[in-house]
């Protein structure tokens, strides 16, 4: 995001006498509004009292502007017309950022006789002030710059991670399918041996069937053998005792 110019105008002005010392007017803006804009500010410094205006941030709004204003130790009156929703509205501590920068590069003492501001305090305001908006849109830029590098890696992280957890679901996916089989698989074995045991189970019981047939078959023919074998025997006792005895 890029700002456009913020600053329309900027005067500044020795509050003991009440009379500016000299302004900047960013003609590139036009000057449709100035002679209306310049008797408000010329009102704003006429009629500021120290007690309100000294290390005091003021503000007042009009139409698309913002006037701001101070009064200094040094007793040099600052007022600049911003242009609203432009970089220095946005964020009004660069106004007043500005304001120290320009006292503390001493301007206000570049004056002729008259206590207003020679070429050179002239050359030295206008650069003083379109420098620092520069600056400070270098500054917004480069951060602006910086957040979406930030924000493009993030967005590759975050699609880095999300192409990572859809390998891992797609994994999970397939390790659930290949237990299911496994477990299909295994049921299909553990019914088939089931059917096996029961065969098998059928066959014993069938076996012990016919082995406890055989077994009463030889039991029985055990039993009719020794009584035929006792019956031989009677037979021959008594034929014995007939010969004997006869």
């Amino acid at each position: 995001m890029s700002y456009s110019p913020s600053v329309y105008y900027f005067m500044m002005g020795n509050y003991h006498t009440h009379k500016e010392i000299g302004y900047y007017l960013d003609e590139t803006l036009g000057q449709k509004n100035f002679e209306n804009i310049k008797f408000t500010c010329d009102d704003i410094f006429a009629h500021s009292s120290e007690e309100q205006s000294k290390n005091k941030k003021n503000k007042i709004e009009i139409e698309k502007y913002i006037i701001y204003y101070t009064l200094t130790n040094s007793g040099i009156f600052y007022l600049a017309v911003i242009i609203n929703n432009s970089l220095y509205s946005k964020n009004e501590n660069l106004v007043y950022e500005l304001f120290e920068d320009i006292e503390t590069r001493g301007i206000k003492k570049l004056v002729d006789s008259k206590g207003e501001l020679t070429l050179v305090g002239k050359q030295n305001l206008k650069f003083c002030i379109e420098q620092d908006q520069e600056d400070n849109k270098k500054t917004v830029n480069n951060k602006n710059s910086d957040l979406n590098e930030y924000f493009k890696g993030r967005k590759e992280k975050d699609t880095s991670k999300l192409s990572l957890l859809n390998n891992e679901l797609n994994d999970i996916q397939n390790n659930v399918k290949e237990s299911v089989k496994n477990i299909i698989t295994n049921v299909a074995e553990m019914q088939d041996l089931d059917d096996k045991s029961a065969k098998i189970k059928d066959v014993s019981f069938q076996f012990q069937k016919d082995s406890s047939m055989l077994e009463r078959k030889v039991r029985y023919r055990k039993y009719l053998h020794r009584a035929m074998l006792i019956c031989v025997i009677l037979i021959i006792f008594i034929i014995a005792l007939y010969i004997i005895f006869k």
